[in-house]
Parts: C-alpha cells; structure tokens; sequence
C-alpha cells in the first residue's frame, strides 16, 4: 500500500513540491503559508479548493450560436458580400482563439484553484481536442468548462460527457456516424487513449463500439448534443465479452468493468503528478484504489499527495515542466503579471504546447520531448525577457492551427516594453549584500531546494565579482544566468 507521509516529515520543500505539482508553484510567501497549514490541510486545499467562478466570467463572445440562421443569411447574399462575411467570420473566429487561450492562462496564473486549473490541463491533454479541426472557440470553451467542471469528480461521469461534448463529435467524426456507416474514430480512440489503452481490446471492439455510438449528434440552432435515434443502431452488439443491444453509456459502462480501465487511468495520474515509469506493482496498487472508489477521482488524488512515494527522490525535482507549467510558474515566482497575450502564445507555440491546439488526438507526449537545443534555447531567451533584461524576437500569430510549430521568421518582431519583476519586492535588501544569503534565497524562490556545493560557488562568485550595492540590472543577469540552468528546467 501507499505510506502516508509523517506529520513530522511535512517542510518547506516538500510543500513547495506538492504546490508545483498540484498547481504551478507559489512564492515563497506562499510556500511558507502553504506548509503552515500541516500536510492532511494542504493536501485536502490540493484537492477541493475553492470556487473560483466568479473570478473568471466566461468571454462575452462564449455564446452558442444559430448556425441554421447564420446559413440561411449567407444564402441570401451575392457572392462578393458571402466572401466578405466569411473573411470578417474567420477574422473574429481567431482572434477568439486567442482570446481563449489567453483567459485560460490567466485562470491557471491568477486562480484561487490552481489546484483544478492543473488537473483540467491534465484531462485537456487526456482527452486531447484541437481547435484547429473543431474550428470554434466556443465549443472548444464548452468542453474546456465540462473538464473542469468533472476534473475531480467521478471518471465514469466525465467519460459519458466528454462522449456527447459538441467539440469531441466534431474532432473524431462522431457526428457523422449512422446505423449504415459507423464511423470508428471515437470508438477506437475511447479505448486506446481514452481507457483501457493498447492490447486491451480488439478490432472487433472497436467496430461494436462505432455501432453503439452511432446517432450522435449536434444540433445547428444552439450547438448542443442531440441524439438522433433513427440514426443509432439499436441492434445486437458483442463488446467486451458481452452482447446486448447496447448504446454509448452501456459501452462506457461495460469498458469501465475491465480492471486496465482503472490500471490505465492511475498510472497516466502518477505519471503526470509523481514521475514516470512507475513499477508494475504501484499501478495495480493504484488501480484497486481507483476501482474499488467506484472511480472517483478526488479520493485517489488524495491518497497520491498524502503518500511518501509523491515526496521521495524519485518524485522530487525530475520532472522537466512542460512549457505551460514554465510560463506560469515563472510568472509566479518573479511576481510579474502576464505578458500581453500575442507574447505569451507566441512562447508557447515556439516551446511547443498551445492550449487548445495539442499535436494530434494523443495530445503532448510531455517529459524529455518538451526538450529539444531548440527549444532550450527559447527556454533561456525567455527567462531573459521575463526578468526584464533585453527583447524577445517573437513571430506573428496566424491561426492557432500552427502555433505548436516554430515559425519561420517572416515578419518576426521584437518585444522589447516589458518590465520584469519588481526587486525591491522579490529580493528583500537585507540579503542584498551577503553573496551567500543572495543566492540561497534566489535558489529558494526559483528551484524550492538548494544546489549543489559546487553550482552554489558558481553563482556566490558570480556575485562578490560584482562587489557590494548590486544594482537592478546585474540582479536581472543574476536572475537570467540562474533560470538559464538545467535545475530550473525541472520541478
């Protein structure tokens, strides 16, 4: 079983742990506050913090739209001003894309919940859906807000949704299947990436699955799901085992028996929250817990952040942040604000994770791919923009569509009006003119651990080299040289 961590063993570091893998990381103000609160408290914030609704309306433009009138008027019109409509349609389309992933990124940065931000990132990845296919950002906003809304609730529940989500009809051509053509993308995927992965199932499976969600579909006057049963086949089907005349819930319901449901699912949770590669027994340890809690999510959570095996060394420190948990965490540890939204996207897309825009239907293949010489470099470009030192060369946002591709420098611009972070706020004076406390406290707020002997000298060096009364910007280059360190790569 799971050891829970002693009451005794819970510090400063190993709040910081929970806080950035739970979320993305605090200050050390709220680090401290953190771990003041006692494990079973912090673990419990972890999993059931606060509502944060109010805090964060959805967009004006989040409104489900008539698609039968929007045809109906462009039918009516010549064909320059059809042209011109749709020109003026794509134009509000991406610029709601953006406005989209921006209201995101400012959910998970400024959140009272980060907690939920962080694993609504997770079942995004999950149940990976892109905007580029789907082609509206309201949809993509609805189940954005269904995989918050079920992010640690209970598995079975989310799979059902995510089942009749317009925006998952749309990517894997759910919409389009009938009794005479079943379609067997979502069928296939459910079961590959979505529950039981590889070699737990057969084609066969796959095709009685594409028969039992047939008659799925949306409908064109509010862009909501809408079952159409002369469209479904109702007729015997042998899944799993098991024959019957089933629908899509009984299909999800059959998948969820199989005991590498569960087995899948924990270890994909382990995976993303403690480290990878987990030894087969942890996995069926942790896909009893997960089967035998009916598949509740926020109960095995639970057991994860409480255990000593989240805070051992095989979980502390090895895990490369993806480019999303960078960008936040950054923010948040200089204290700065976001940078305007065409910088930030731009970043993402140049490290390789756009929100709402994953690669393809199995998302971010996440840990040592989200580091290539290029996108290291970027990573150290960046760290030197957000601490106010120099511009960041960024390129022009054309559709999300090719935002988790490097651009090809056409049109690029520098960024060059950003301040950074405030010193005087995030480096007390005190520490100032003492190298060794300097770089102790800075190792503290970027890296929540210290370093090793010898890149601790580094960097002392490196600041009794400048001599006393450091200023603004040989604090920056400080800053920079730090974040530009494989340690701060890691959380």
């Amino acid at each position: 079983m799971l050891t829970p961590l002693q009451a005794r063993q819970w510090d400063l570091q190993k709040a910081a742990h929970l806080l950035n893998r739970a979320g993305f990381g605090g200050t050390p103000d709220e680090i401290k506050a953190f771990c003041e609160l006692g494990i079973d408290r912090a673990v419990q914030t972890a999993v059931d913090g606060p509502d944060d609704t109010t805090q964060f309306p959805k967009p004006a433009w989040a409104q489900p739209k008539n698609m039968v009138e929007v045809h109906q008027e462009m039918m009516l019109m010549t064909p320059d001003d059809r042209k011109a409509m749709q020109q003026d349609l794509q134009k509000q389309y991406r610029q709601n894309d953006m406005d989209l992933i921006n209201w995101w990124l400012n959910r998970m940065r400024y959140s009272a919940n980060p907690y939920r931000e962080k694993m609504t990132l997770f079942w995004h990845g999950h149940f990976a859906t892109s905007v580029t296919k789907v082609r509206d950002s309201y949809l993509m906003w609805q189940q954005n807000e269904l995989l918050r809304q079920h992010a640690f609730g209970n598995f079975g529940l989310m799979v059902k949704a995510i089942s009749r989500d317009p925006a998952m009809l749309i990517w894997l051509d759910t919409r389009e299947s009938k009794k005479d053509h079943p379609n067997e993308n979502f069928g296939r995927e459910l079961m590959e990436l979505f529950t039981l992965g590889i070699g737990n199932y057969t084609e066969n499976d796959v095709q009685q699955a594409a028969k039992a969600f047939t008659g799925y579909r949306i409908d064109p006057k509010d862009e909501t799901f809408r079952y159409a049963p002369f469209q479904h086949d109702d007729g015997q089907k042998t899944f799993l085992g098991q024959t019957g005349p089933f629908s899509g819930d009984d299909a999800i319901d059959i998948i969820l028996k199989q005991p590498s449901c569960a087995k899948f699912i924990a270890k994909k949770l382990w995976t993303f929250y403690a480290y990878e590669e987990p030894s087969p027994a942890l996995v069926d340890l942790l896909g009893a817990y997960f089967r035998q809690g009916d598949y509740e999510i926020r109960p095995l959570m639970y057991r994860i952040f409480r255990s000593a095996e989240f805070y051992s060394p095989d979980a502390v420190r090895t895990q490369i942040k993806s480019p999303v948990q960078w960008v936040i965490q950054t923010d948040k540890v200089l204290e700065t604000g976001m940078a305007r939204p065409q910088v930030t996207i731009n970043a993402l897309r140049q490290l390789g994770q756009v929100p709402f825009a994953p690669p393809n239907v199995k998302g971010w293949d996440g840990g040592r791919s989200w580091i290539t010489t290029s996108t290291l470099l970027y990573r150290y470009n960046m760290a030197n923009f957000a601490v106010g030192n120099g511009p960041l060369r960024i390129e022009p946002l054309r559709r999300v569509a090719n935002n988790n591709n490097p651009g090809n420098g056409n049109n690029a611009f520098d960024v060059q009006n950003y301040q950074g972070p405030d010193f005087n706020k995030i480096i007390p004076q005190q520490v100032r003119n003492d190298p060794k406390r300097l770089v102790a406290y800075l190792c503290f707020r970027l890296y929540q651990d210290p370093l090793s002997d010898r890149d601790t000298e580094t960097f002392v060096k490196y600041v009794s080299d400048q001599g006393p009364n450091l200023t603004d910007d040989k604090l920056r280059e400080l800053l920079h040289l730090m974040m530009s360190t494989p340690q701060y790569q890691l959380t």
